[in-house]
């Protein structure tokens, strides 16, 4: 019963499961995602999006790596708003941290306005995956990095692993090749993938292509 009920506080978390689901998240994803982010370098200075924020951890660790940079953190859940505002609540303060609600698939910003975003566990969920990665591309500035990372992956040691949980939320665990053919039909470039022995972790970097002079 209690997994059944945080599973499905995964999409959307809401009320005590959903609480207890944001925890489990903070703890279960920090790994994941710091073995994500040594993929990608993050320029001091930097402005970066964490989309799909859930409790806030990533944008406590992104606020940790921009210097006098900015880090912006959007999500659909109410709940994991407020709890990502309190965790971030002294970035938030000095000006480096701003989180609201909103959808990947209608980015409250500007076109151009990112040097990076991120994605941590939350693909999955997107309404409309390839529109959405366009979505992204259009805040993203000439030259800007996607970087998404999955726990998962589908693997062919293991085909069933995820089969219990793309039951229960209605989603599948994604594929490494469908992942990087996904990105450059949607207009990306140098798109690169990289897993982690021993794990199903799979994290892919893609650039938006920059405008010519």
């Amino acid at each position: 019963m209690k997994y059944h009920k945080l599973v499905e506080n995964a999409a959307k978390p809401n009320g005590f499961w959903g609480k207890m689901m944001i925890k489990s998240m903070n703890k279960n994803h920090s790994s994941l995602t710091d073995w994500g982010l040594e993929h990608i370098q993050i320029e001091l200075g930097s402005k970066v999006l964490d989309i799909g924020c859930g409790g806030g951890q990533t944008v406590s660790k992104l606020c940790n790596m921009v210097g006098n940079g900015k880090v912006c953190g959007i999500d659909y859940s109410e709940l994991c708003v407020k709890k990502s505002q309190k965790l971030n609540s002294k970035s938030i303060l000095c000006g480096k941290a701003n989180i609201k609600q909103a959808s990947v698939s209608s980015l409250p910003f500007d076109d151009n306005c990112f040097d990076i975003v991120t994605a941590v566990e939350t693909f999955y969920f997107w309404p409309d995956k390839p529109n959405d990665l366009k979505e992204i591309m259009r805040v993203l500035k000439s030259g800007g990095k996607l970087l998404m990372i999955f726990e998962m992956l589908r693997s062919d040691d293991d085909p069933f692993k995820w089969e219990r949980v793309e039951k229960m939320l209605g989603i599948k665990a994604v594929d490494e090749n469908e992942i990087a053919q996904l990105l450059e039909d949607c207009g990306y470039v140098n798109v690169k993938t990289y897993t982690q022995s021993g794990t199903s972790w799979l994290c892919a970097i893609a650039e938006k292509p920059k405008e010519q002079i």
